[in-house]
């Protein structure tokens, strides 16, 4: 069932990896904005269709030569990740003291991400490369927002602002380009935080930064 417009934070993602380093920062947002947080866990088509070629491999960790990988492969991996998910938002959101659900649809990450936009919006897209630290580190974590000098990027620096303040991460704002939001304009940004009107300018496959999405679609 889908949540009512604008109701929740939603954060979507394809790699339990990145969940490590964005669920902090989804849940608290979350607790910002008085909303439950509904991640949803995206099962790759391509990695499945990839699976699928006689020809494809893979590297085994345990031993150093390349092995065949087959569709169920897959299978039991996405199922491995998505526990993992599901056992890190428990305690994240229990330190946070939000809500949760979780889902798990099956396509690419940008296309759900396309499809399912008008659920909320703020829409938190994980994407690897993930540099939040974890707390032990010095290194403060770095939200740069991107202002496209619209009502929508106000309010992407507002909730920028909001964010950055709860996680004691350091801020900063630069102007979006006409261009689509680059690698180059995130510099070594954790999150980028920009309009939702950015979303309509994602690569087709996977973003290449972690996202927060802001105002309507």
């Amino acid at each position: 069932m889908n949540a009512p417009r604008h109701g929740s934070v939603l954060m979507l993602l394809d790699d339990a990896a990145v969940a490590v380093a964005l669920l902090d920062a989804s849940c608290a947002l979350a607790r910002l904005m008085q909303r439950e947080l509904q991640l949803v866990f995206v099962e790759s088509s391509a990695a499945l269709a990839a699976a699928s070629l006689p020809v494809t491999r893979v590297l085994v960790r345990s031993a150093p030569h390349w092995a065949p990988l087959a569709p169920e492969d897959v299978e039991r991996g996405w199922r491995a990740q998505a526990a993992r998910v599901r056992s890190l938002a428990e305690r994240a959101s229990a330190r946070h003291a939000v809500g949760w659900s979780m889902r798990v649809v099956r396509g690419a990450l940008a296309d759900e991400a396309r499809a399912l936009r008008a659920e909320s919006d703020l829409l938190l897209l994980g994407a690897a490369p993930a540099r939040f630290e974890p707390p032990r580190q010095a290194r403060r974590t770095h939200i740069v927002v991107l202002d496209d000098g619209s009502e929508a990027g106000r309010q992407a620096q507002r909730v920028a602002a909001q964010l950055a303040q709860a996680l004691g991460a350091r801020l900063e704002t630069r102007k979006l380009a006409t261009q689509p939001a680059t690698a180059a304009q995130a510099g070594e940004a954790d999150l980028l935080v920009l309009p939702a009107a950015a979303l309509g300018a994602l690569p087709a496959d996977r973003p290449h930064a972690p996202l927060l999405l802001v105002g309507a679609a």
